[in-house]
């Protein structure tokens, strides 16, 4: 994945769209109205990324409107009231 199309940064946070850049849906957006993560040929709602020190909590909107990403069952999920997972992420705009 991707942040594309409407990336921004407010209160320190970092955002956006995110789009598939693997071959089976590549430039399809990532979008969760039911929790779990689908592509779709139209974007979905934007993310917030929070850094947290060590590691970034994601958001599907943002955390006093959003749902939190978790792993559930080895899928990545948007859940309403959940802990937040911990992520690590590469910027790969140098590669």
């Amino acid at each position: 994945m991707k942040v594309a199309d409407g990336a921004w940064v407010k209160d320190g946070h970092r955002g956006g769209h995110l789009q598939v850049t693997s071959a089976n849906a590549k430039g399809q957006w990532i979008d969760s109205s039911d929790g779990r993560l689908t592509h779709n040929s139209s974007k979905g709602d934007k993310v917030t990324f929070y850094d947290m020190g060590n590691h970034y909590g994601i958001w599907q909107k943002d955390c006093r409107t959003g749902r939190p990403l978790t792993v559930q069952d080895n899928h990545l999920r948007f859940v309403s009231g959940a802990t937040p997972g911990k992520f690590h992420l590469v910027d790969a705009t140098w590669h």
